[in-house]
């Protein structure tokens, strides 16, 4: 959970420091789906001509009900993403982009909980349907660093997701 407080806090001072980055949005908001982030909104914000740092917080309703309880699927993310190749008709930052950070996964029943730590690797792309808004496909691998699941230590990773930069 360290690796996690420190990226937050470091998203936190970014956000308030007033670095400047380059491109119409250095912020967006997301709402997406994915391996193993599960249902997410996130933030990502551009701290380089070409680089962004996200964070997000997932879940999935759990078995008792649709609303969210303790009882879910909980996942936190953190991610840098640094973009290359093509343009966009919309934004400064190039459209492809690579993606890499970890994902803290906590798992909870009636009587278990069990905690995970992945580390993953993406490629994807920015999709921008207006000037603000746009999709975001990725897909790569994930690497399990704690696994209490009893998953492979190695599955594939994918992700959607809506955004609205700002």
């Amino acid at each position: 959970m360290k690796p996690l407080s420190s990226l937050v806090f470091v998203f936190i001072f970014i956000m308030v420091s007033g670095l400047p980055a380059v491109g119409q949005h250095k912020t967006d908001l997301s709402i997406g789906a994915g391996f193993p982030e599960t249902l997410n909104i996130g933030l990502r914000y551009q701290v380089l001509r070409q680089s962004q740092i996200g964070l997000s917080i997932g879940t999935w309703p759990s078995p008792d009900s649709w609303l969210f309880n303790w009882k879910s699927l909980i996942s936190l993310s953190g991610d840098f993403y640094y973009h290359f190749g093509g343009s966009s008709k919309y934004s400064d930052i190039a459209p492809w982009y690579i993606r890499t950070g970890l994902d803290y996964i906590r798992i909870a029943g009636e009587s278990y909980i069990e905690n995970n730590l992945e580390s993953h690797l993406r490629i994807g792309r920015d999709f921008y349907l207006f000037e603000d808004i746009g999709l975001r496909p990725d897909v790569g691998v994930t690497l399990f660093l704690l696994n209490e699941t009893g998953f492979s230590t190695v599955l594939p990773a994918f992700g959607f997701s809506f955004f609205i930069g700002f």
